[in-house]
């Protein structure tokens, strides 16, 4: 391995909008820790929201990378069953950084460190955790089988994602969204249909000969999208919020919709909220990337290292281009 340096490179939040990248002491691993050279960080609208809004999960200066791959740099005492050079993904916050600390036993918001292939490339491991959440959403919070009609709302690149997850268990998928050459991506990822949203409602009809869908999964975090979602459903369906709303939370629905038709309405957040987790996402989101089933690769649109994060989070803002990985 590598020669530990002393010092780090790490880009962290001290505010909004005020982002730095800065040298740091390496931290040391402590008791049931690993130290992992980070390889890569993907950027995740969550990390985005933080920036522009402020963080209500932490305290400042704050590091919002919660997408990472490396190699275990050093072993904490007390931790069996690793070894130095082992790849594993983290999904703690600490990501943007040339090293991070990662707790061998899982915590009520992390998997603990996920084994990653040796030759599972970098570009492709940090999208681990984001294919579990997407995983979760599909088979725990929709409950989609087979056959069903799923619509997604959004096909960025966490859309897209959820459209592949449907259509790996079996679904029908109806892919909602404006940008023709994300619609493009979301066929290619498995949506029969793509249509734009002014033509959501039509295109359900259509492909359920007037019944509804049996899930709808609302991608994005605009709330005036909700009550398109709950008309689009089946009697019985379930309209899942995948999506967090940031500081616009609120939505006017028609409650009678949710009680005489039976829908339900979830959320579904970071593979699960505790007490809802639902860790063996992880392995199977890790399980199908190495295979290839789900070419999460191609979601890929740019690479930075530390210094390039705001424009990073600034093409995420304007919807430039869809995934951006970081190389501390």
């Amino acid at each position: 391995m590598t020669a530990i340096p002393s010092t780090m490179r790490a880009a962290r939040l001290h505010g909004i909008e005020d982002l730095r990248v800065e040298e740091l002491p390496t931290p040391e691993p402590g008791s049931g820790e690993l130290l992992v050279r980070v390889e890569a960080c993907g950027v995740c609208p969550t990390d985005v929201r933080k920036y522009l809004i402020g963080v209500n999960d932490g305290d400042y200066p704050f590091n919002p990378g919660h997408e990472w791959v490396g190699q275990v740099a050093a072993i904490g005492a007390g931790v069996d069953g690793f070894v130095e050079g082992q790849r594993v993904y983290g999904d703690t916050y600490a990501g943007y950084a040339q090293y991070a600390l990662l707790d061998v036993e899982p915590g009520a918001w992390s998997a603990g460190p996920v084994p990653v292939p040796a030759d599972l490339v970098a570009e492709k491991a940090v999208f681990v955790e984001p294919l579990a959440d997407c995983l979760h959403a599909v088979r725990d919070q929709a409950r989609v089988a087979s056959g069903d009609l799923v619509v997604v709302v959004g096909a960025g690149q966490m859309g897209v994602q959820l459209v592949a997850c449907a259509a790996h268990a079996g679904a029908r998928v109806l892919a909602v969204e404006p940008m023709s050459e994300r619609g493009e991506l979301a066929r290619a990822f498995g949506a029969a249909e793509v249509v734009e949203p002014g033509r959501m409602a039509e295109a359900v009809a259509d492909l359920s000969g007037g019944a509804g869908a049996q899930a709808v999964i609302l991608s994005i975090g605009l709330a005036d999208q909700v009550a398109g979602c709950i008309a689009a459903s089946a009697p019985g369906g379930r309209v899942v919020l995948f999506a967090g709303f940031g500081d616009r939370p609120l939505a006017c629905v028609d409650l009678n919709a949710l009680h005489y038709r039976e829908i339900a309405l979830v959320g579904s957040e970071w593979v699960g909220t505790p007490p809802n987790q639902r860790r063996e996402r992880y392995g199977e989101a890790c399980a199908l990337i190495a295979a290839g089933a789900i070419p999460v690769e191609r979601l890929v649109t740019g690479t930075c290292g530390l210094d390039g994060l705001a424009a990073a989070f600034d093409d995420v803002r304007a919807r430039r281009g869809l995934k951006t990985v970081v190389m501390p």
